[in-house]
């Protein structure tokens, strides 16, 4: 394939292929909220301006607001049917709205068929997400990925962690006491010192940096990441006010002192890997990927546990043997509304075993030398184990992410009373979800007995009724 390298302004270099087939696009989204999905309608509707795209259909799952507001926000947004078809999925009643995983699998059914009809591509956002510039060069290797025989793409993110808030409250409070000592050494009239190439060097150390549960290094725990200046002009003053005026979004999750911040490779075909990590950003390139394939999920007490996108990704590749890829194509997730100022126990609780699950299964296949879907069900109890032991893994992690938080906020207390006075109450909100009360209600609840048994006898079941 040619390509050429181009670049847009404020953006690293793009290796852009310039051999680019035009293809139609068929991009999916469930709509939790109309405030939040408008902004990313309105970037899909400057992608028609896209030569390379013949067509662009959208379809919106109304999951949370009725089938008429979605409606009329589309016909707002997309006002020539002959550039934008669209159509909207649901919403009889705004009240009631589906478990995530029902919803990822009502869409996905009717996107996947869309595709079929139009020999198009698919693309599945969630609805917090904002497309990017450089989207006009990346979406153009779409058909070399194809040629290469990729079924399904797995992109990534910028801005907000798509991880629960209170997986990134120990790199944030350890920001804030690191940050707020460097400050007070300087003078409140200087210009803010830009550290911005330190924090570049950090991400690239450190892949999971913004994440406290990695399980690939620690050292970023305890380490900085340094606030850097707004604009040429911001002083130490106004740069110390500033962070502590935004110290609540530790508890909300919007991007702070850690926001990811990712690099699009020069040759994106070479960067990417095969990965499961599936979430709020994948292209489809394969439709049997969505038509065959549901979004099987792990339930206890007839509730959903999260992590389901994934488990769809390991059945598209270890069931239907598709070729399932990770590349830093990157939209900017943009947590701003309906965030709330309080950890939510339910869906970390959720969030913890929905992770334990995809993790036994992945590491089992992974240590197969020939995976086969069939050794699944006939290894049972190890799966199960592996999943408990993954479970007790990351509770162990959590008792020594909260201890240290706990001595964090003891630092803050002792030696910054400013901020205290100011942010009592958002900093009383993380010491009551760092307490010892709430890790041994966490540790109880996520070690009570899931029937993973059952759930890995019903999957076969649940694909094949799809």
């Amino acid at each position: 394939m040619k390509s050429k390298i181009i670049k847009h302004e404020n953006l690293e270099p793009l290796l852009e292929a310039s051999a680019c087939e035009a293809f139609s696009l068929v991009i999916g989204v469930i709509c939790g909220s109309i405030v939040q999905i408008k902004p990313l309608l309105n970037d899909i509707n400057n992608l028609r301006k896209l030569t390379f795209l013949k067509g662009i259909e959208v379809v919106i799952v109304a999951n949370g607001e009725t089938y008429s507001d979605v409606f009329n926000l589309l016909s707002e947004i997309f006002l020539s049917p002959d550039q934008v078809i669209f159509t909207v999925i649901g919403g009889e009643q705004k009240e009631i709205i589906l478990p995530i995983g029902q919803a990822r699998t009502k869409l996905q059914k009717f996107v996947g068929l869309r595709m079929e009809k139009t020999s198009s591509y698919s693309w599945i956002l969630d609805d917090d997400m904002r497309i990017p510039l450089e989207a006009a060069t990346y979406l153009t290797w779409l058909p070399a990925f194809k040629s290469e025989g990729v079924d399904v793409l797995i992109g990534s993110f910028d801005g907000a962690s798509p991880n629960p808030p209170a997986h990134g409250i120990r790199v944030q409070v350890n920001d804030l006491v690191h940050n707020l000592n460097w400050l007070n050494g300087l003078s409140d009239c200087d210009v803010l010192p830009n550290r911005s190439h330190e924090n570049k060097e950090f991400r690239s150390r450190y892949s999971d940096y913004y994440y406290d549960l990695s399980r690939k290094h620690k050292k970023h725990l305890d380490e900085p990441y340094w606030i850097t200046p707004e604009h040429d002009r911001e002083t130490v003053w106004d740069a110390r006010q500033r962070m502590i005026e935004n110290i609540d979004k530790i508890l909300t999750g919007e991007p702070f002192l850690r926001p990811l911040m990712t690099s699009i490779p020069i040759d994106p075909l070479s960067a990417s890997q095969p990965s499961c990590n599936r979430g709020g950003n994948t292209f489809i390139l394969t439709s049997k990927a969505l038509t065959l394939t549901p979004n099987a999920i792990l339930l206890s007490d007839g509730e959903e546990n999260r992590r389901s996108d994934m488990i769809w990704a390991i059945i598209n590749r270890y069931y239907h043997n598709l070729k399932i890829h990770a590349v830093s194509f990157s939209v900017y997730h943009h947590r701003y509304v309906n965030v709330n100022k309080n950890f939510n126990f339910h869906k970390t609780i959720s969030e913890i075993r929905g992770a334990a699950l995809y993790a036994a299964i992945l590491s089992f296949f992974k240590e197969q030398p020939d995976p086969k879907w069939k050794l699944l069900q006939l290894n049972i109890k190890k799966i199960t184990d592996l999943y408990y032991q993954y479970i007790e893994r990351r509770l162990s992690i959590y008792k020594e992410n909260f201890l240290v938080i706990n001595n964090l906020l003891d630092t803050l207390e002792v030696e910054f009373k400013e901020v205290i006075n100011v942010k009592k109450t958002c900093l009383d909100s993380i010491r009551e979800w760092v307490s010892q009360d709430n890790l041994q209600k966490i540790s109880t609840v996520s070690t009570e007995k899931i029937d993973v048994e059952d759930f890995i006898l019903s999957v076969n079941g649940q694909i094949n009724s799809f």
